[in-house]
């Protein structure tokens, strides 16, 4: 089975998005992987659906 190395940068962002959610980072980017490739399949609703940001930096930024 392929098991693709996630960029090191993603890692914390991830796990505190995953924490913040109370899921696991597997669950996390699988929902996120879903609805970027559903959004991608769909070019019609990319303009109305963008996609969240999954970022711990983006709440440093806000304060």
């Amino acid at each position: 089975m392929y098991s693709p190395k996630i960029d090191p940068k993603w890692i914390s962002p991830l796990y505190h998005q995953a924490k913040a959610k109370g899921i696991p980072m597997t669950r996390l980017v699988n929902e996120i992987l879903s609805e970027h490739l559903s959004l991608e399949s769909a070019p019609d609703k990319c303009a109305e659906n963008k996609l969240e940001v999954y970022s711990s930096d983006q709440n440093k930024e806000a304060s």
